[in-house]
């Protein structure tokens, strides 16, 4: 709790920290109510007003809930990440990470400071995302019984796993380049290099598993695409004990590289 507190006073002057977070946040409300502003729309303008397709997209079923939004919010992710790698490259830029060795933090303490913000926001954007879902399938599902409700909210699980994975990736573009607007420009410089380089692997060269494990493409291996679905188009609407063992595999390894870096750079 002490190295959180210290993590989250740095924070709380921080004007980053409230634009991107408050940027992110109103995403998160934005894209359901957009969604069904506009579902509303196709439903009045394109389709005949007999009621027959009321309910042609099922994007609020509980069913379907929890992997539709978390599918759509993780690509928002990359402010969250940001903030990421303005609070870690800061730290060096600014020389506030010495100056807190300095004065009695050491090494390990510091890192530790930093992941556990990084669970610590994790898990308050995972619960904001679960109370999202509950309150727009309330509102809108055709069925609410705790059963369907519940039926796949392993997926709220699943996008902690992304968020966690993917400030950890940012906090090691961050230690590696150690310059803020730099490090921010290559970090989503780089989600778009691999995004592209990923579509040509896995269409191309008719590689998926190999551009599943692209860096970038591995934060997002968890939540499968769900619309093609809703074309009658086979779909993946389960987590995947493969995608699991990548997930974890690249959340151990950049715990590992994150730490080593930290430990053997000079401040």
């Amino acid at each position: 709790m002490r190295l959180l507190q210290i993590e989250l006073l740095k924070l709380r002057p921080a004007r980053y920290f409230w634009v991107l977070g408050g940027l992110f946040i109103a995403i998160l409300i934005g894209i359901p109510i957009g969604t069904y502003a506009l579902g509303n729309w196709l439903i009045e303008n394109l389709f005949p007003k007999n009621g027959v397709f009321q309910n042609i997209l099922p994007f609020y079923d509980f069913a379907d809930i929890w992997q539709n939004f978390t599918f759509l919010f993780q690509y928002a992710t990359i402010l969250l990440s940001s903030l990421v790698v303005i609070n870690v490259a800061q730290e060096f830029s600014l020389s506030t990470a010495r100056q807190q060795v300095i004065d009695g933090l050491s090494r390990r303490e510091f890192f530790r400071g930093k992941i556990y913000l990084m669970l610590a926001i994790s898990g308050v954007i995972t619960s904001l995302v679960f109370l999202i879902g509950l309150v727009f399938g309330l509102m809108y599902s055709p069925v609410t019984s705790p059963a369907v409700m519940f039926a796949n909210v392993e997926f709220i699980g699943a996008y902690f796993l992304h968020l966690l994975h993917d400030f950890l990736l940012a906090m090691f573009v961050a230690q590696l380049v150690r310059r803020t607007g730099i490090a921010v420009v290559i970090f989503i410089f780089y989600g778009w290099i691999e995004s592209f380089i990923g579509a040509l692997v896995r269409f191309a060269w008719q590689k998926p598993l190999l551009a599943d494990l692209l860096p970038n493409a591995a934060t997002k291996v968890l939540i499968h695409n769900p619309f093609p679905k809703y074309a009658l188009e086979k779909t993946v609407t389960t987590l995947q004990w493969g995608d699991l063992a990548i997930s974890f595999g690249y959340i151990i390894f950049w715990l590992l590289i994150n730490r080593w870096l930290l430990l053997r750079r000079d401040l």
